[in-house]
């Protein structure tokens, strides 16, 4: 089944407008049991836009480099460990295509400049509750160097990690990466290594 026709909005109502807004939502959709329509649900949803995430790799020296961040979801969550390992992110600005904010958010948060992107998959990390899109990608860059980024003024502040690529694609087998976007990112990098490598190193 697919189509938004086949679901339709009753209601909605703003509870908070801020960083994200948050709506309560009664939405009625299609069944999957019959023909007619499904009892309509109550949902609260957090409209976040679409962000792009991006896996940075230097193929000339098999290297992966990770950003390391404070993350308020683990932390309430009671997380031992908040500080996250995770793939450059951010949100798409308006007037500005996914592609554009990959290469802008590079900058920003490692310093680094893509040459080559490779498309993976378009995410939805919590359809239940919101409509994050995570477009996803890896990226290829000839030059990085460990430090400090992140912009300031929007409270970022970024530790950047450069690492081997088979000592990251370990940390993923020992549940070491937690950040689901990352996760995604590294399964597939893994699965696509040595064409990637291969491809990469030629150019």
């Amino acid at each position: 089944m697919t189509g938004a026709s086949k679901a339709k909005i009753i209601s909605r109502k703003i509870e908070f407008d801020g960083w994200h807004r948050l709506e309560t939502l009664v939405v009625q959709p299609a069944s999957l049991r019959h023909d007619g329509q499904a009892e309509p649900m109550q949902r609260e949803m957090y409209f976040c836009g679409m962000c792009v995430v991006v896996l940075l790799y230097l193929p000339e020296t098999d290297q992966i480099l990770l950003n390391e961040q404070f993350r308020v979801g683990p932390f309430v969550a009671g997380d031992p460990n908040p500080w996250l390992l995770e793939c450059c992110a951010g949100m798409v600005d308006e007037g500005e295509g996914p592609e554009e904010a990959v290469r802008r958010e590079a900058i920003e948060e490692t310093g680094c400049h893509i040459l080559d992107l490779e498309f993976i998959a378009k995410a939805y990390p919590s359809p239940g509750g919101t409509d994050e899109t995570q477009m996803l990608y890896c990226g290829r860059v000839s030059k990085a160097e460990a430090g400090h980024y992140g912009v300031e003024e929007e409270g970022e502040e970024i530790k950047t990690h450069l690492m081997p690529a088979v000592e990251v694609i370990r940390m993923l087998d020992t549940g070491k990466i937690t950040n689901g976007a990352t996760l995604t990112c590294l399964h597939w990098f893994a699965r696509n290594y040595d064409r990637l490598r291969k491809k990469w190193s030629q150019k």
